[in-house]
């Protein structure tokens, strides 16, 4: 942003050569950004192998091995070019996969956004509701349901702001499925086919 406000280019700071991406979690403001600078070879990336804890101390070997990395290259990204990030990716363990930016933050809304927000909102409803002692007194599913609520929220706030309208979604598909359960709680058949349905996917 600095640059663009000096009138810089990438150009300017980057050799014509270098291939640039990220590890952000979502894609289409950076994306848009990068468009903005025809001649910056970049190609976006997320790669899903994060964990609750953050930090250096939190670093392992094999952190990205079997996991999948998204990259979303723009439109101005010649094949050479996404084939060397790919390499990259392939190098780390990881497993590449291509999509638009687009459809990028559609998926992670559902399958990361969505995740993290139930897991924090269901502690803290809990927690409020029993306190440290109802909490001594949980199983072991609540702590592996709600593991995600040690994560850091300045990291969270950051992302649900950058992705707000498909998380704004997907919880408005989940409130419409927890208002159905509510209403069916005493028509065992409706409530068995969500069961059934979490269990085959």
């Amino acid at each position: 942003a600095a640059l663009a406000e000096a009138g810089g280019a990438p150009g300017d700071i980057v050799y014509s050569k270098t291939v640039v991406t990220d590890v952000g979690s979502t894609k289409r403001t950076i994306a848009a950004a990068a468009a903005a600078w025809p001649s910056l070879a970049f190609v976006g990336g997320h790669p899903l192998a994060g964990a609750a804890v953050s930090g250096v101390h939190a670093a392992r070997e094999q952190l990205f091995r079997g996991r999948p990395w998204i990259l979303t290259p723009g439109p101005q990204v010649g094949d050479g070019v996404l084939e060397r990030v790919r390499r990259f990716v392939l190098g780390l363990g990881a497993l590449p996969e291509v999509l638009d930016a687009e459809r990028h933050d559609r998926l992670v809304a559902f399958v990361s956004h969505l995740p993290q927000i139930v897991a924090s909102g269901l502690l803290h409803t809990v927690g409020e509701a029993v306190g440290d002692a109802g909490l001594a007194l949980s199983g072991p599913g609540l702590a592996d349901t709600t593991r995600l609520a040690s994560s850091p929220p300045d990291i969270w706030t950051e992302i649900f702001q950058s992705n707000a309208d498909n998380v704004e979604a997907a919880i408005d598909d989940l409130i419409m499925l927890l208002r159905t359960l509510k209403d069916d709680l005493r028509s065992p058949a409706k409530v068995t086919t969500v069961f059934e349905s979490a269990a085959r996917w």
